[in-house]
């Protein structure tokens, strides 16, 4: 298990991605990510009750194709705008299927992988 926290003023430190959103579960509701990164994610609508340092369990979805990937994580509360419904949380830490499911699905390589197997199937 790899702790992910990023450090002093700017807390994003990795590329952020916009094009392939993952479907975060918190709390009782489905949310689809603005952007997410190997640090965090970022949630727009989002309605809850929560507050700055809390650290809920989340449920991640992400669809390549036919094959639904779905994790589970602890993240931490680092920002919410009540006026504009946004949320943003870092995860505390990321086990190796996580980290291996995002890093694929950032680089391309977790697509790659799926067509080849099908390919030769």
């Amino acid at each position: 298990m790899r702790v992910v926290k990023a450090k002093g003023k700017e807390r994003c430190r990795d590329r952020r991605i916009q094009e392939i959103p993952l479907k975060i579960h918190l709390n009782g509701s489905s949310y689809v990510t603005a952007n997410w990164s190997l640090g965090g994610f970022l949630l727009y609508s989002f309605y809850g009750d929560f507050k700055i340092g809390e650290t809920p369990v989340v449920g991640i979805q992400a669809e390549v194709g036919e094959p639904v990937f779905q994790h589970v994580v602890r993240s931490e509360i680092v920002q919410i705008d009540f006026t504009r419904k946004m949320l943003a949380a870092n995860f505390v830490e990321l086990d190796d299927d996580i980290l291996n499911t995002l890093e694929g699905l950032s680089t391309g390589r977790l697509r790659c992988e799926l067509l080849q197997k099908s390919k030769s199937a």
